[in-house]
């Protein structure tokens, strides 16, 4: 399976990893080779990840593509990645970024909310709460509401299969959906639990319960559609420390994915780069400082964060 990130090297400079065929190699260096060996002048440059997705150039082809044109000619032991570089996450700034709710049965259930029913429940978390793979996830020292506990409440974990929008997608049929989409990654959906459930009592929505700076851990990798056969056959798991918390499958969403893009492509066009999250499985629970937590998918890496 090849799994793409983003990554600064040791001066800063943004650049595009991929891991293909068990190496991890700096991408953004075997695309300029390549394009010399093309002699393309007008290839873009590729510094970020996300640029890849907007200009439709994120696909397992293109990085088979390039990769086996340099390997015919020269050995590619020198753009192998070191060591020394910091993950980003793996879409920098995405337009938006969508999230389904209540779409495991189960998981409504442990917080006595009644499963999505005919439309799937969505909403959405601010851009600036992403971070990236081993980045900490901040619990907010202020107090945010006043009666809760310790001024924020609990905080839990919710383990996501998250997606990436690669074409601009406005009504289309779910039919067509799996065309509209570059890649798959894992999203941690920190939520202000308490106060969820105080803005959901005063009919108020969630978005300030799912914004706080930090509260989207996104990564560590992208992962091609055309890698991904089945989006609907996938396991998840979510580690604190070292206690599964939560486990489950795609298989058990209530909206797949197909009509979770259509039926948001209804009521905003889908930008590529956008993020959508698709729902997550039971057994969320509260996170505290010095927790760590390591979410992963099938194929998917580990997205790791610690808690402060």
């Amino acid at each position: 399976m090849t799994r793409a990130f983003a990554f600064l090297n040791k001066k800063n400079f943004p650049q595009i990893g991929v891991e293909w065929n068990g190496t991890r190699y700096n991408f953004s260096r075997a695309w300029e080779i390549f394009k010399q060996l093309k002699l393309d002048r007008h290839a873009p440059d590729l510094p970020f990840l996300q640029l890849m997705v907007e200009l439709d150039l994120f696909h397992a082809e293109t990085f088979d593509e390039v990769f086996t044109a340099i390997k015919e000619l020269r050995p590619l032991d020198d753009l192998r990645l070191k060591p020394d570089f910091r993950i980003q996450p793996p879409i920098g700034r995405p337009q938006k970024i969508l999230c389904i709710g209540r779409n495991y049965l189960e998981h409504a259930k442990e917080l006595g909310n009644k499963p999505a029913g005919g439309e799937p429940v969505f909403f959405s978390k601010s851009v600036s709460s992403m971070i990236a793979h081993e980045e900490p996830i901040r619990l907010p020292r202020f107090p945010i509401a006043t009666d809760l506990k310790d001024g924020r409440g609990r905080i839990d974990h919710e383990i996501e299969l998250a997606l990436v929008i690669g074409k601009t997608a406005s009504n289309i049929a779910a039919q067509f959906a799996s065309d509209f989409i570059a890649g798959y990654t894992i999203l941690n959906d920190v939520t202000a639990r308490e106060l969820q459930k105080k803005d959901t009592a005063a009919n108020l929505p969630w978005f300030r319960a799912k914004s706080f700076d930090t509260f989207c851990p996104v990564g560590p990798y992208l992962i091609p559609a055309e890698n991904v056969p089945n989006p609907q056959a996938l396991d998840l798991e979510l580690k604190v420390n070292d206690t599964v918390r939560q486990q489950g499958s795609t298989t058990d969403m209530i909206f797949p994915i197909t009509e979770i893009v259509s039926y948001l492509s209804r009521f905003c066009t889908l930008q590529p780069g956008d993020i959508i999250a698709t729902g997550t499985p039971s057994g969320v629970g509260p996170i505290n400082p010095g927790d760590l937590i390591t979410a992963s998918i099938n194929g998917f890496g580990e997205l790791v964060n610690p808690v402060i």
